[in-house]
């Protein structure tokens, strides 16, 4: 049914007889655009066509999937990371509210071709899935962890705690008829598009979901 159709004809009616023809107009005016600010409002709740083509539980990874979530990538309490054959970003859900981030990049150098740094992060924590369709990645603090080589710093080698909370503007889960697997779209705070993230297990891979060290850890250098 229409907009239009959904106003009552009586009070349409009323105002012809009893009003002036400006009134009427100002009635049905307003009535559409309470109708219309109704059916907004309604679609900003509705969630669930572009993100419940299935759920985010499980293990998430870009690209080939090289990267993946669990001990086989770090473990905290060692401060100790293993390196993937590829680099990538791996994300896993469980049902219950917890998730963890396995990140592994390259930061290439233009002038110095030599002096590449290399870039691991682990997180895992807590998210929140909001009304507005953002996602908060909320991390257990004391158990992220960062190390970042560099073969042309004055120190090479560093490994220290890392929190930081995580705003995805929106997401969504879709098929990917090319790879014929479920993709992960995550879009970030300031509006830009990151790279698909694929199913790559179910169950996840995950360290245990509680926080697994002391708060203000000593950061390790090599």
């Amino acid at each position: 049914m229409s907009l239009c159709s959904k106003i009552n004809r009586h009070t349409i009616l009323d105002s012809v007889q009893g009003r002036n023809f400006p009134d009427m107009l100002s009635t049905i005016a307003h009535s559409l655009v309470a109708l219309a600010s109704a059916s907004l409002a309604s679609a900003a709740l509705d969630l669930s066509s572009s993100h419940n083509v299935t759920s985010l539980f499980g293990e998430w990874s870009t690209g080939s999937g090289g990267v993946g979530t669990g001990l086989g990538f770090a473990n905290p309490l060692t401060y100790t990371f293993n390196y993937p054959a590829t680099t990538g970003v791996a994300l896993s859900f469980t049902n219950d509210g917890y998730y963890e981030e396995a990140q592994y990049r390259i930061n290439a150098n233009a002038s110095l071709p030599n002096c590449a740094e290399a870039v691991v992060i682990f997180t895992h924590g807590v998210y929140d899935m909001n009304a507005n369709g953002s996602l908060i990645l909320s991390p257990f603090s004391g158990d992220g962890r960062i190390q970042v080589q560099n073969p042309c710093s004055a120190v090479t080698n560093v490994i220290t705690t890392y929190n930081q909370t995580t705003m995805y503007a929106a997401w969504s889960i879709k098929v990917d008829t090319f790879k014929h697997n479920y993709a992960l779209h995550l879009t970030r705070f300031d509006g830009a598009s990151l790279p698909p993230m694929y199913l790559k297990a179910r169950p996840p891979n995950m360290l245990p979901t509680v926080a697994l060290s002391g708060y203000g850890e000593d950061s390790a250098s090599v």
